[in-house]
């Protein structure tokens, strides 16, 4: 296992980002979360939003709901509190871009077009794709929006909430799909949160998960939700609702999986829309997978 993380942390080292470099030191070295805090901010645009290839797929530097609720598990990650000038203009962004008629943020702006991106990133079809924006990304931009509830009116935290909690419930037993599972996953962790809300997203996000977790290794290397991808560590939110046999399978799965330069295979590509940019987003890609799947092996005693 040493070889494992020596692989991987040189893989991010070497080909990572500069934030995921950071990442890494915070978890493993004691880094500090102000270096982490320094990188992300050069992904942050005027308006408070964060773009310019945070998700490594969406290539536009304009800000995106999307691109911000990557930035938010990033502060999540660290602790950055309500002072944090990065929240602060984060927070302002996403109260200047709610949709407040339908309780929700679109995902992408048009602006997504005008970049290299992904093909699922395209913005005439975001209503069809992501099922209205109604969970993915709003109940993770709902849950970075409780962890700073000090700067968020309460009338509209309230309805938003409520709004998250129906459709989660309403979902749960057949159409959440893998985007919404994880979008939610901020929602549930954030501190402030009210027990009796977190309770009742838990409750709707296991019985999903226990609907859309895949557990033969076979279909590992497609576009699926793998058992590690829902219970991250031993005490994640909805390690209870996936087979711990298939826990233990997963971890053998993605030790065997690492490849020669440290990183990880992914399970997406979009090469044949424009490979120049796939090798770049690829790459970045990869560096927050080692990142990730260090977290988890480690989580899990496998270091």
């Amino acid at each position: 296992m040493s070889t494992v993380f020596t692989r991987g942390e040189r893989f991010v080292f070497e080909q990572g980002r500069p934030l995921d470099r950071a990442r890494l030191r915070f978890h493993f070295a004691s880094g500090p979360a102000r270096a982490v805090l320094d990188e992300l901010a050069a992904y942050q645009n005027d308006d408070g939003g964060f773009g310019h290839a945070l998700e490594p797929d969406l290539r536009t530097p304009v800000s995106s709901a999307v691109a911000t609720w990557c930035a938010a598990t990033v502060l999540h990650e660290v602790g950055a509190g309500a002072g944090e000038p990065l929240v602060r203009r984060m927070v302002g962004y996403l109260l200047d871009t709610y949709d407040a008629a339908g309780h929700r943020w679109w995902i992408v702006p048009p602006q997504t077009e005008d970049a290299p991106r992904a093909p699922w990133w395209a913005y005439a079809d975001i209503g069809a794709t992501f099922g209205g924006c109604l969970l993915n990304p709003t109940a993770g931009l709902a849950g970075a929006l409780w962890e700073y509830q000090e700067l968020v009116p309460r009338a509209m935290l309230a309805a938003l909430t409520e709004a998250v909690l129906g459709r989660l419930e309403a979902g749960a037993e057949s159409t959440l799909d893998r985007g919404d599972l994880t979008a939610a996953e901020l929602f549930v962790q954030a501190g402030k949160l009210p027990d009796g809300a977190r309770l009742r997203a838990v409750t709707a996000l296991r019985r999903a998960a226990a609907r859309l977790v895949e557990n033969r290794p076979q279909a590992w290397t497609e576009y699926l939700l793998q058992p590690l991808d829902v219970a991250h560590t031993p005490d994640s939110p909805l390690s209870s609702a996936v087979d711990q046999s298939s826990i233990a399978a997963n971890l053998d799965y993605l030790v065997g999986l690492q490849l020669p330069d440290g990183s990880w295979p992914l399970t997406w590509n979009w090469s044949e829309v424009d490979a120049d940019a796939w090798r770049l987003a690829e790459r970045e890609a990869k560096g927050i997978v080692a990142v990730d799947r260090l977290l988890t092996l480690r989580a899990y005693g496998r270091r």
